[in-house]
Parts: structure tokens; C-alpha cells; sequence
């Protein structure tokens, strides 16, 4: 088979446009065509770079977790306090991440081994973050002591199950009223260091 000329469409634009409309229309009613029409190229541009919808899906859900990655944790990294880290973190999982996109993986994660590894990729990059900085509050004496594996894994779960019911709007569910009950429940497990007070949302 020929090699499909890609002069005019880097493999990046292709993930993007993957991702936005695997995100927008759902895996099942995405075509690669679809796809191909909003990245400028042909389908067997896509084909012979890609393994199908699988494979885009999980490619394109790289790249936005490595734009998150950019753009929030190392954020976060620079903070001066595990409190603002935390909050940083916690904002970027609520109001900026693409959760129907992550959604999509999980599923896909059911049947395909390597969408499966990914998403535990993924998951656990999240999760050790966020109990980075829970360790260093702790350390420090700005949170209370305590079992910050624990404590990590029952933030992040609030988070992972709140997260599906935003991304179908599910009513009595908002982002306001998710994002006030976890810095509730966050600062009585970390206690009055970590800073409760309503996010102040970035970009």
C-alpha cells in the first residue's frame, strides 16, 4: 500500500480533530470519514496511521491528557503550598477536563487491552498527584496527619464519580455544587490548611 501523503495535515492536527469530534459525537457515532473531514485528509490517510476508531480514540486521549498534563500539573508544581497545589488539581478535573472523551476510553477499555493499560495510565498519573500533594501538606504540617493513600483515594473517588454525572448533565448535578462539596469534604480530612474558599477559575 502507498504511503498516503500527509503534506498538507500533521499527525497532531489529525488527534485533535480526532478528539474533538470523538468527544462531540460519541465513539459509536463517530466515522472515520468524520474524522478525516475535519482534519483535512482522506480515510486512508487516517487507516494507514492509525488502528480505526480504537486506535484514534486512545491516541487522541494522549494528546489531551498530555496538553492537561502541561497545562494544570506542572501549574500545580509550582504552587507554594499543597493547599493551592490541590486546588489546582482538583480545578482542572472539574471545570477543564474532557470527561466524555475519558468516558469513551473506558469503555472502549472494557474490550481492548491496550485502551485498558492506557486508561490505568491515565488514572494512576491523576491519582499520584494528587497524593503528592497531600503527602507534602502533611509533611510540612499544613494538613493533618494521617493516611494520605486513604485519603487520596476517597478524593479522587468523589471526583471519578461525580465526574460521568456532569458529563451527561445529570440533574441536581452542577459543577458548583460538586466543586463546593469536595473542598468540604477535603478540608475535613486535610483540616483548616487546606484552603476551602470557591475556585477561582483559570484557563
Amino acid at each position: 500500500m502507498p504511503r498516503p501523503r500527509l503534506d498538507h495535515v500533521r499527525r497532531a492536527q489529525i488527534l485533535a480533530a480526532a478528539a474533538e469530534v470523538l468527544s462531540e459525537r460519541g465513539y459509536a457515532n463517530t466515522r472515520v470519514v468524520d474524522i478525516a473531514t475535519a482534519a483535512g485528509t482522506s480515510p486512508a490517510a487516517i487507516l494507514y496511521w492509525f488502528d480505526g476508531k480504537d486506535g484514534l480514540l486512545a491516541e487522541a486521549l494522549k494528546l489531551r491528557e498530555a496538553e492537561f498534563h502541561d497545562r494544570y500539573t506542572v501549574k500545580a508544581e509550582h504552587k507554594q503550598s499543597a493547599s493551592q497545589r490541590m486546588r489546582v488539581l482538583v480545578e482542572a478535573m472539574l471545570h477543564h477536563y474532557d470527561w466524555k472523551l475519558w468516558m469513551e476510553l473506558c469503555v472502549l477499555a472494557l474490550r481492548d487491552k491496550n485502551a485498558a493499560a492506557e486508561r490505568d495510565r491515565l488514572d494512576r498519573r491523576w491519582r499520584a498527584a494528587l497524593r503528592a500533594a497531600i503527602r507534602d501538606g502533611q509533611a510540612n504540617g499544613e494538613f493533618l496527619p494521617g493516611d494520605a493513600d486513604d485519603v487520596m483515594f476517597l478524593l479522587a473517588a468523589l471526583i471519578d464519580g461525580w465526574a460521568p454525572l456532569l458529563a451527561l448533565k445529570a440533574k441536581g448535578v452542577t459543577r458548583e455544587r460538586v466543586e463546593r462539596v469536595w473542598l468540604a469534604e477535603a478540608s475535613r480530612l486535610l483540616g483548616p490548611g487546606f484552603d476551602a474558599t470557591p475556585l477561582k477559575r483559570s484557563r
